[in-house]
């Protein structure tokens, strides 16, 4: 709830910001949609977990609740064509899974609870296509990613048998994802996207611009 709050006073924030900026004393006109030759970096918080709702349990142990983070991502991108983008994409996830183990010692039947603490750093390289040659609405800047990326799993007391141990997984997963800018000024838009990377549904965020290359 307060990661929530500290989004939601963040974009409040930022939009106050963006109503102030002005073209005063730039040599670069204000732009409402994608241009090429400018970089973007955007940072967003996904929702729908896909680890955390898929999180599998070998037999003798018992699901339970799970707590934790949102996952975080950060991208920054540039654009190289008039339609065409590429960026380089980063993720973090966290959150602990609690569950039970049933067994029988000394024929008598005991309940043990434990808790895993999953981590999980993600890192990949997206090629983006800008769709506003063929959606015309304006200061929206919408687009379709294709790329790949590398999960690095971490799990703290993973199952093992009749035990439990730390666990490492390296997974590549294709990132297949559409989404918008929605342009407040020049520089600064907010951010959403939907698909598939295995870690989130969609995720919103926002973007800023900046550094032009000279003419």
């Amino acid at each position: 709830m307060r990661l929530l709050l500290s989004f939601l006073f963040v974009l409040i924030s930022f939009r106050g910001w963006s109503q102030t900026d002005s073209t005063v004393g730039s040599n670069y006109p204000v732009l409402t949609t994608y241009e090429r030759h400018y970089a973007m970096a955007t940072v967003s918080l996904g929702f729908i977990d896909y680890y955390r709702h898929n999180y599998t349990l070998p037999s003798g142990f018992e699901k339970s609740n799970t707590s934790g983070f949102t996952p975080f991502y950060a991208k920054l991108e540039y654009g190289l064509y008039k339609h065409i983008s590429i960026g380089v994409t980063f993720s973090y996830d966290a959150f602990i899974y609690n569950y039970k183990q049933d067994y029988t010692g000394n024929n008598v039947p005991f309940t043990r609870y434990r808790t895993d603490n999953a981590r999980i750093f993600g890192g990949g390289l997206t090629v983006f296509y800008h769709l506003q040659k063929y959606i015309h609405i304006k200061h929206l800047d919408p687009f379709a990613g294709v790329g790949v990326s590398l999960n690095n799993l971490r799990y703290g007391s993973y199952p093992m048998g009749d035990s439990t141990g730390v666990k490492f997984d390296h997974i590549v997963t294709p990132y297949l994802k559409a989404g918008a800018r929605y342009y407040l000024s020049g520089k600064c838009s907010l951010f959403g996207d939907i698909g598939f990377d295995k870690q989130s549904i969609f995720s919103l965020g926002f973007s800023c611009r900046f550094s032009p290359r000279k003419p």
